[in-house]
């Protein structure tokens, strides 16, 4: 029923194209003066200033791989929330799950049941800790950047593979307002409003955004004949109060909330005794669920003088879980099969204070950064399966603080050396108690870090618009808590950290008056003291057992070859392999792991587009985006194929009113996001399916 749906909708979205573009195009053809002015205007691709080291320089000076998007660039492509995002930026992936949002740059991966991404997400300076928060809705942001590589200098623990800065938009004295509605496929809607402009001119201002989604979901549970089994109610909001009392400073307040509440039943097994069809499922506990709930709120203080620029923010941010889902993800009623139901709750408070000076705008051949940075975490994480008798409390209490600094000394106006420095300690407090399968346990162990973390670089200017760059970095994945399953013992309840050295060696290139950019970055990183996984039938140990490398290449193409026209593409590719690791397995033989790709790490991500939009306001865009083979599990038995997909398009933004039709995965490609080995148990491979093809209207009006 629901396929026939879709083509009746992709019938009448044809249909109502053909109505609508006429009709405005009656009424909304611009006069020949108009267009011969627009003739007349260079057609140059935008400089895009980006803070990845924070501080604001064009991107095309920052020597490293990064890719950016500004506001329109993300509403242009559909681009809605983080796993959209990284389709578009070459080597970068997400593990998305119901339970997951795992980012895997250039190749690193994280454990199976980490809470920990080994890329870190910041949302205006202030970090998301939990990976569970980074598939977040794209609200009303100014841009995004994607930094690729260990970023430990700058951002301390947990960016070894890379960094994604949302960076949300600052009210002004321009008044703005937006609304708009949007339906789709599998009855799905979304409904959005933003406002800001000043309260008192030149002073005050004020930013409201909010957003709600809603979908009734793909998935149908054939236990009980319900196609609503997967579906999605999304509701987030942010506010952002600005004064700028002097010239010289620029002071905000900016408060958030989300609340979601999603059936989870999106589990299925594509092998073993139990397998399904695709987008279908056959749970017999239908009380799944993914609830979440979170705010944050920062303060920033920021001052630009003739001496220095100064830079503190406040965060905090609240965030909970609640999830429960089918254990055995089948409708056996059978002894061994019926496993009950696992309930996990997970919350967390991050309190963070970061404060940097800065060298000042006119900072002459020397631009310099020091800064101090601390943090307060709490976490807690409990399970139940009340079939097996099994529950799990663990408690986790981080502090961190860090110094450092980066500095970059320009000689002959066209050698830039940079060398940065950062000591970051943690202090970890870890608690568990629990009853597992031999009874009662009762754990505690306290871990604790200090490292270096530096990076140099050395960037020439071969002519005004080529640059290239050499660099090396470290970062590190900091250690943790057991905490999925019981503990048989200390040893097994805690793990150390991890450490990457990256590589780097690039180009970044304008051509024709800046219509053409081109850059290419190529790398290798060194993996030490790898944290891995070593699964039983009774729970799970994880180790630093394994040495491993990640090598590959980042090209990025963007082009305005005619007036109105744009062309991009980027192409990412990468070789990530363990090197050293062997295990002992539940049968009692040795594993070796050498030459192995590490898990959820595709071999090659790339995204080809090109985006025409006339002066009359009509427009049309079409993406092909690429994902390359990868692996589920470190032994490299699941396996999903390399795909395709392909979104289009097509739709008029006038001064006010913007109405587009669209359709992502066009050709209704068969993909999975997120695979895991239930083989062992006698069950098969366990994956969650990805988006079909989806159709849908959205509507806006700006005031």
């Amino acid at each position: 029923m629901k396929k026939r749906k879709g083509w009746f909708l992709l019938a009448s979205i044809v249909a109502a194209t053909f109505i609508v573009t006429l009709a405005l195009n009656l009424f909304s053809a611009p006069s020949a003066a108009a267009q011969e002015k627009k003739a007349d205007e260079e057609y140059k691709l935008e400089t895009m200033t980006v803070t990845a080291q924070k501080r604001e320089e064009d991107v095309q000076d920052v020597p490293m791989s990064v890719s950016v998007f500004s506001d329109i660039q993300l509403e242009d492509a559909g681009i809605k929330d983080t796993s959209d995002l990284v389709r578009f930026a070459p080597n970068v992936h997400m593990k998305e799950s119901s339970a997951e949002n795992v980012l895997i740059i250039r190749g690193i991966s994280s454990f199976d049941t980490s809470i920990y991404s080994p890329a870190g997400f910041y949302v205006d300076d202030v970090n998301y800790p939990l990976h569970y928060m980074y598939n977040t809705e794209l609200l009303d942001l100014e841009r995004v950047e994607v930094l690729r590589g260990p970023q430990g200098t700058l951002y301390g623990r947990n960016s070894q593979s890379g960094v994604i800065n949302l960076v949300t938009k600052q009210p002004d004295n321009e008044f703005r307002a937006k609304v708009l509605s949007e339906y789709g496929s599998y009855n799905s809607w979304r409904f959005g409003a933003n406002v800001s402009g000043p309260i008192a001119k030149d002073k005050l201002y004020l930013g409201v955004a909010a957003q709600y989604k809603l979908s009734d979901g793909y998935m149908e549970n054939e236990y009980n004949n319900d196609d609503e089994t997967a579906e999605k109610d999304h509701k987030n909001g942010r506010a952002t109060l600005r004064w700028t009392p002097t010239e010289d400073w620029d002071i905000s307040f900016i408060a958030d909330a989300m609340d979601t509440d999603d059936q989870n039943i999106r589990y299925r097994f594509r092998t073993g005794p139990f397998v399904t069809d695709n987008y279908k499922i056959s749970h017999n506990i239908t009380d799944e669920y993914s609830k979440q709930e979170g705010n944050g709120q920062t303060l920033r203080l920021k001052y630009k003088g003739d001496s220095f620029n100064l830079l503190s923010v406040t965060g905090l941010r609240n965030y909970e879980h609640k999830y429960n889902g089918d254990m055995d993800c089948t409708a056996d009623p059978g002894p061994w099969f019926n496993w009950g139901d696992a309930r996990y709750e997970y919350e967390i408070e991050h309190k963070s204070e970061e404060f940097r000076i800065s060298s000042p705008d006119n900072h002459g051949p020397f631009e310099w950064l020091i800064g101090v940075y601390g943090f307060k975490e709490e976490t807690e994480i409990s399970g139940k399966m009340a079939a097996w008798g099994l529950t799990s409390d663990t408690d986790m209490d981080i502090d961190g603080y860090a110094a450092f600094g980066q500095g970059t000394y320009t000689l002959f106006d066209k050698l830039h050396l940079t060398a940065g420095l950062r000591l970051d300690h943690q202090d970890l407090e870890g608690k568990f108690k629990g009853i597992g399968f031999a009874g009662p346990v009762d754990l505690a162990k306290d871990l604790d870090y200090d490292e270096w973390l530096p990076k140099v670089s050395i960037a020439y200017d071969f002519a005004k618009d080529v640059m290239t760059y050499v660099t090396a970095s470290r970062g590190y994945m900091v250690g943790g808590y057991n905490y999925g399953y019981t503990p048989a013992s200390e040893n097994a309840f805690y793990f150390d950290a991890e450490y990457t050295w990256n590589y780097e060696a690039g180009i970044k290139s304008s051509w024709l008056d800046n219509k053409l950019l081109a850059n290419l970055s190529i790398f290798y990183i060194d993996i030490d003291d790898k944290q891995v996984v070593e699964w039983a039938i009774t729970g799970s140990i994880i180790e630093n057992a394994a040495k491993a490398h990640s090598q590959g290449f980042e090209l990025e193409l963007q082009a305005r070859p005619v007036q109105d026209l744009d062309l991009f593409a980027g192409f990412g590719y990468t070789e990530s392999k363990f090197d050293d690791w062997k295990a002992l397995q539940s049968d009692g033989t040795i594993y070796d792991f050498e030459d192995n790709y590490l898990q959820n790490a595709p071999k090659y991500t790339y995204n080809l587009g090109a985006a025409y939009r006339h002066i009359s306001g009509y427009f049309g865009r079409i993406d092909f985006l690429g994902t390359g083979e990868f692996y589920g599990d470190a032994k490299n038995t699941l396996k999903q194929e390399a795909y395709e997909l392909v979104n289009l398009r097509l739709g008029y933004e006038g001064d006010n009113m913007g109405i587009s039709f669209w359709c992502t995965n066009l050709f209704d490609e068969e993909y999975v996001t997120a695979l895991y080995d239930m083989t062992n148990m006698g069950l098969g491979e366990l994956v969650q399916d990805g988006e079909p093809r989806m159709l849908g209207v959205t509507v806006s009006y700006r005031f």
